[in-house]
């Protein structure tokens, strides 16, 4: 490639290069590039950007087979919000130690993850400083983000200031679509709740939300952070006064609500859910008794539940005030962690079948101060796909 130096009038010099063909520009450069590094080319021009961008550009050049899962960490304290991922092993012991990646930083807060990863993205509720909350759907790896487009209830009047918005994001494996349901209610008006449904592709801009609609008017539990397995999108809710567990089925737009015991009602503002081997289970640690409590929905249609208790076999999770779960690895370990830290990190493996609970220290490579907010999901993957 030969470099050339054209003078113009007066003392200002002009530098080009040679035009590169676009088909060796897109198989030798582009295609050999990580995710992270192709969504900083695309900041480089116009040019560059609309070639990554092209719908079949994954097909053409597809990008190496999904590493293994990891678990993926969100630490938060007043120096930002830190994104890092850390390797997940399959019966650890005490003698290893995680380390973990640093792939993006914010000064921003993230006060919500309401829903698990879709695709390696997360809808996110996201703070700037001096700025209101924003709902986007982000990479946490790449640092790439899309605000979701603003939606104005005209039925909300300016006195009736209360207003709930919360988001959730699933998928549809028959359709292969993404989709966002949004909830916005009112307990100061009883009779007041819309839902509408926003359909997310990879590239397009121009995301509009539609309107759907519930005949049963519920307030979602938004800090218990909802599942979406084979399609069915399971959220923790309000009836009235009941607690319940309501699902949007993805492909059809529609709601329908399981029935739960008064054992699960009573856990209802410390459950976490997971999915149990293809099943929705609902989870609790208890401190006081040093018990991991797990439900399984056995069928949604006879909204029949198994219960299992657990005795955990020390009182090392009894030294952190807030413990929740990242989820389930394979048949049988449940991942713990503390979901507050000052000082250093961990992570707790639970082994149903043979009732060893095995800590673990998470290595981070930045020295935190003051008080530390986790958030940490299991069996993360990566996105492949640019947004």
């Amino acid at each position: 490639m030969n470099h050339q130096r054209s003078s113009t009038s007066g003392d200002e010099e002009t530098e080009y290069f040679d035009a590169i063909h676009v088909d060796l520009f897109t198989s030798n450069i582009l295609s050999k590039l990580p995710v992270k590094s192709l969504a900083q080319c695309r900041c480089v021009c116009k040019l560059w950007s609309s070639i990554i961008r092209r719908p079949y550009y994954n097909m053409l050049f597809p990008i190496k087979s999904p590493d293994p899962p990891r678990i993926l960490w969100s630490i938060g304290n007043a120096g930002g919000l830190f994104f890092y991922s850390s390797p997940q092993p399959c019966n650890p012991d005490e003698n290893i130690s995680l380390v973990a990646t640093l792939h993006h930083w914010t000064s921003g807060k993230c006060l919500t993850i309401s829903s698990p990863p879709i695709g390696g993205l997360l809808c996110i509720e996201y703070h700037r400083k001096n700025s209101s909350g924003l709902e986007v759907i982000s990479n946490p790896i790449t640092g790439e983000f899309l605000a979701l487009p603003k939606l104005i209830i005209n039925e909300v009047k300016k006195e009736w200031l209360f207003v709930d918005e919360t988001f959730f994001f699933g998928y549809d494996p028959i359709e292969k679509q993404s989709k966002v349901l949004r909830i916005t209610a009112s307990r100061r008006l009883p009779k007041f709740g819309q839902y509408h449904v926003l359909t997310f592709e990879s590239g397009n801009r121009n995301l509009l939300w539609r309107k759907t609609e519930c005949c049963t008017l519920h307030f979602p539990r938004y800090y218990i952070r909802a599942m979406c397995i084979s399609g069915i999108l399971y959220y923790a809710a309000d009836v009235l006064t009941n607690f319940t567990i309501a699902c949007f089925h993805v492909r059809s737009e529609s709601f329908s609500f399981i029935d739960i015991d008064q054992d699960i009602q009573k856990m209802g503002h410390s459950l976490d859910f997971i999915d149990y081997k293809g099943k929705l289970g609902a989870s609790v640690y208890e401190l006081c008794f040093n018990t991991f409590k797990l439900w399984v929905l056995e069928d949604a249609e006879t909204h029949q539940w198994s219960k299992y208790i657990y005795e955990m076999p020390n009182t090392w999770l009894k030294k952190f005030s807030s413990i929740h779960i990242a989820g389930m690895i394979g048949s049988s370990e449940i991942v713990f962690y503390p979901e507050y830290t000052q000082d250093e990190f961990f992570i707790f493996y639970y082994n149903l079948e043979s009732n060893i609970l095995t800590r673990v220290i998470l290595e981070v490579p930045l020295q935190f101060s003051g008080k530390c907010y986790v958030k940490a999901l299991a069996n993360y993957v990566g996105d492949v796909r640019l947004m």
